[in-house]
């Protein structure tokens, strides 16, 4: 996954180098994000083969401008999302599907490129399933994936790579740094998302009415 984000990195650098993407930042306006979310656990992996493979989710983002340099933002992320915890050298690794919920604020540092930051809270839909365990149901412990809510932060930087009308296409590189990890739990992921915004709709000014 590093390999991946170092070539959209790179690819963010050449798009973003020209001068025909852009977007105004404005008091009022509300757009909205859709697309796939690829990401990983932040995991190295183990000698008994415990792995962090890439995965994929759907993401949902509403923005809204608050100046112009700053806005407020909500996400909705759908994740199948793998928790990894070591004990005595021997891993387990446990993946239940979440509905990772972000709000913070995105500065724009220029009309293409922003950054944000957001508080995060992730709650367990489904069943558990282990993917890998060294334990075999000896004093086996449990990961985060059975915890009902997940609290933590993400930090996000946003190219716009294209646009046309009301539509463009973003990418949005984050990580998320989950606070409520329990010890010795590879609990954080990061990844890229690939989203499609559509302009919703400006601050309308107000008509003075007619003498």
């Amino acid at each position: 996954m590093l390999s991946v984000l170092k070539t959209l990195l790179i690819v963010l650098f050449f798009l973003i180098s020209g001068k025909t993407f852009a977007y105004t930042a404005k008091e009022g306006n509300v757009s909205a994000i859709f697309g796939p979310f690829f990401y990983k656990t932040s995991f190295a992996g183990s000698t008994s083969g415990a792995t962090s493979p890439y995965l994929s989710g759907l993401t949902l983002m509403a923005i809204g401008d608050i100046s112009d340099h700053g806005s407020l933002e909500i996400g909705i992320f759908y994740l199948n999302k793998i928790y990894f915890r070591e004990r005595y050298g021997n891993y387990l690794a446990e993946k239940t599907q979440l509905i990772h919920v972000t709000m913070g604020y995105r500065y724009w540092l220029t009309s293409y490129l922003s950054t944000s930051l957001s508080f995060f809270s992730a709650y367990s839909l489904g069943d558990i399933e282990i993917t890998h365990s060294d334990f075999h149901g000896v004093d086996e412990p449990t990961t985060s994936a059975r915890d009902k809510t997940e609290y933590g932060f993400d930090g996000a930087l946003q190219a716009e790579v294209w646009s046309h009308d009301r539509f463009a296409a973003v990418i949005d590189l984050r990580y998320s740094r989950s606070v409520t990890s329990q010890e010795h739990e590879s609990a954080d992921h990061y990844g890229a998302l690939l989203g499609l915004r559509y302009f919703i709709q400006e601050k309308q000014k107000a008509e003075r009415p007619k003498k």
